[in-house]
Parts: structure tokens; sequence; C-alpha cells
């Protein structure tokens, strides 16, 4: 397979997430992923993507997301950036999965479904997730 890289900006609106989940079904089928492990991956980049909208952004649908997919022979790395409120992964109280109501999952999917999950803030204040996928072969 040979290395690409994809860049997508988008307005921070939840109706362009339909953009991202298409990109990322273009990505998952070009590696051969199963449909189970293809949702999940494309679940965990849209829920990292709703939370900036959310939680970052505080629902101001006109800032930018700015998303790098690296797919390389072993890999599928997501970087998602974002220039909203600084996130601290610390800060989250994740709840008991179990219980019945909306919301509150999102870190806990995206950690389950990717191998790693780096947070980090840039001296310029930009917020970056970055989420990889290790490939079977």
């Amino acid at each position: 397979m040979k290395p690409e890289t994809i860049h997508l900006c988008i307005l921070s609106h939840p109706a362009n997430l339909k953009d991202v989940r298409r990109v990322m079904i273009d990505i998952t089928a070009k590696v051969g992923m199963s449909k189970e492990e293809a949702g999940s991956i494309i679940l965990a980049v849209d829920e990292a993507c709703s939370n900036i909208i959310e939680h970052s952004y505080k629902n101001d649908y006109t800032q930018k997301i700015d998303l790098t997919i690296k797919l390389e022979t072993q890999f599928l790395t997501i970087a998602i950036i974002d220039e909203g409120i600084r996130f601290d992964i610390n800060s989250i109280e994740t709840r008991d999965i179990n219980e019945i109501r909306p919301g509150g999952l999102g870190i806990y999917i995206i950690k389950q479904v990717m191998d790693t999950v780096e947070y980090s803030r840039t001296p310029e204040g930009k917020n970056i997730i970055k989420m990889i996928k290790k490939l079977t072969t």
C-alpha cells in the first residue's frame, strides 16, 4: 500500500461531519477493513469532532476544524486540530457505561477503538488530538 495523506478542513457545524465520515469511509475501504472495524473508527473520529464542536467551540459553528489523515503500511493516523478552549483529558470524569443516559461516552469510545490517543496544546493555542490505529496485514 502506498502511503497517503489527506487534509480536510471543515467549519464546526454538525452538518459538516458527513464530509468527515465520507472521507473516513473511503480510507477504511482502501485498507480493506471489515465494516465493523471501519464503523468503529468512523465513530471515534466523529465523536472527536463532535466534542470539539460542543465543548471546545461551545457550538460556535463558524470555527475551523482541520484534519490530517495519514495512511501508512502499518498505521492509520488521524490528527484533528482546533483553536477552541483548552482541553484537559485529566479533567474528564468517566462514567459507568452501563448507566442509561445520553452523552458522555465520546472519550471512552475513542480510547476503546484507537490503539493510541494523544492530546496536546501548541504554544500558538491549538488543541491537537492524535489517534492512531494499527493496521493488520
